[in-house]
């Protein structure tokens, strides 16, 4: 018995936890901890640069590395968090990423300035999956479980809001490096409170699995491949390098389909994809992701170049976009509940295609009206994230919960770089604020359209899988 209980194949406990909020809590600090220094760092790079005498083509690897870190690694840490436990996973990507930060704020030089970017991303890949799964493991009951989802997807958009906004303040009072030494003694606190609060997970009494290392290294690969190819054609444009590491990563992708065909024991399972929730859910989540990348990105170049504000003007006015999106998740838990996932997620997104719509419509308009409307574009995204991470990972199987995470958050980086791309590029071919607008606006209609077609209507995120909760609780 004692045997059984080690093995790497680990299925959640999912009994009912001591102290709930606190448990909650230390899943949104583990969220917001990998992902604050996401948007903190890009107000410290012009600091870096001058420091270390770097130019924008070296100095764009600080934020690269990192995103190509997460994008990359997600379906691993997904699968390791299946096989591994979820809390094991949370302090071990805390740690990744405290480590992280520490060699970042202590770097003398680019290369361990890089290598910390790395670990930071690489944290933030295991920590995303297993903070989700683990909402969805350790409350698997209503109202519980809602509120869980909305204060996680909370900590996720305060993380942006607060690295955007403190991460200038950090910058210009107490200089670039303590953007990322500030969060050091926060990850420590967050490792000890995760190994007391949250509960142990349980092996699968179905036997061991092992980890797919050859499907974990081609969907790296892959992914890593396809962000990288993406981000060099929003960049440069379609030079052969960008078209090339596309082209590698079809190549790739075709190498891990077969590889999977073949193994006992896949990277994603393929019951797991061909979940009508799932795929739904990652569908609409590539549309809003599109939408949010027509906001922000195209939406900062739009306010400087069109209505004249500098780069800081341009960050206040969207901030209230990110406020907006905090806000509306806090009640989101409620309204799923009460009217289901798939009705409220369609609602926002319909609200998110017609805010957008009207964007593209005054795109020369007054900048009060302009801003009045991102900002209620910014209420429609909480409720999505929520309802979202409700079914997909939820209401998936106990053992896939965060591979499920996994793919699904997976949909944010490989979509939000493609779009980028092609808005750039359509912007550097002369199409007009206004049109790019309305491709997003367009993108978040087609996310309501893939919810209502594909998704079951009785798949409504309101209650939780009873059957694989109780087994995993055996």
């Amino acid at each position: 018995m004692r045997q059984a209980t080690t093995g790497p194949s680990a299925t959640p406990a999912p009994a009912v936890v001591a102290h709930r909020w606190p448990t909650a809590l230390v899943l949104a600090s583990a969220m917001f901890l990998v992902l604050f220094d996401s948007l903190a760092v890009a107000t410290a790079l012009p600091r870096i640069g001058a420091e270390f005498h770097l130019g924008p083509g070296r100095l764009q690897w600080v934020v690269t590395l990192y995103s190509l870190s997460i994008g990359g690694l997600l379906l691993l840490g997904g699968r390791l968090c299946d096989l591994w436990g979820r809390r094991r996973l949370i302090v071990v990507s805390l740690a990744l990423a405290t480590l992280g930060s520490a060699l970042a704020g202590l770097a003398t030089a680019l290369s361990p300035l890089l290598l910390g970017r790395v670990l930071q991303g690489a944290g933030a890949a295991l920590a995303i999956p297993a903070t989700l799964a683990s909402a969805a493991t350790y409350f698997p009951d209503e109202p519980w479980r809602s509120r869980v989802f909305a204060v996680v997807a909370a900590a996720a958009n305060t993380a942006g809001l607060a690295g955007a906004i403190v991460g200038g303040l950090i910058t210009s009072h107490l200089g670039w490096r303590w953007v990322f030494l500030a969060t050091v003694p926060v990850g420590l606190v967050a490792m000890v409170a995760a190994r007391l609060l949250l509960p142990a997970s349980r092996p699968d009494p179905g036997g061991r699995q092992r980890l797919d290392l050859a499907g974990a290294v081609l969907a790296t690969g892959m992914l890593l491949a396809l962000i990288f190819g993406a981000n060099r054609i929003a960049e440069s444009g379609p030079d052969p390098v960008a078209l090339g590491a596309v082209a590698g990563s079809l190549v790739l992708l075709f190498l891990l389909v077969r590889v999977e065909r073949r193994v006992a024991d896949p990277l994603v399972r393929p019951s797991l994809l061909r979940s009508r929730p799932l795929v739904a859910g990652c569908l609409a989540f590539a549309a809003h992701s599109a939408a949010y990348a027509v906001v922000v990105v195209v939406g900062s170049l739009y306010l400087q170049e069109v209505h004249g504000l500098s780069p800081a003007g341009a960050g206040l006015v969207l901030a209230p976009v990110l406020l907006g999106a905090l806000v509306s998740a806090a009640p989101a838990g409620a309204l799923i509940r009460r009217f289901g996932a798939r009705r409220v997620v369609a609602v926002a997104l319909a609200l998110c295609a017609v805010t957008l719509a009207l964007v593209a419509v005054n795109a020369g308009g007054p900048l009060i009206l302009v801003t009045a409307i991102l900002v209620a574009w910014g209420l429609s995204a909480g409720p999505i994230y929520v309802g979202l991470t409700r079914v997909c990972v939820g209401d998936a199987p106990p053992s896939d919960q965060g591979t499920a995470s996994a793919v699904f958050e997976s949909t944010t980086h490989v979509a939000g770089a493609i779009s980028v791309a092609v808005f750039l590029t359509l912007l550097a071919a002369g199409v007009g604020y206004g049109v790019v607008q309305f491709v997003g606006a367009v993108a978040g209609g087609l996310g309501v359209l893939a919810l209502l077609l594909i998704m079951p209507a009785g798949k409504s995120g309101t209650t939780p899988s009873p059957a694989p909760q109780r087994a995993a609780a055996r």
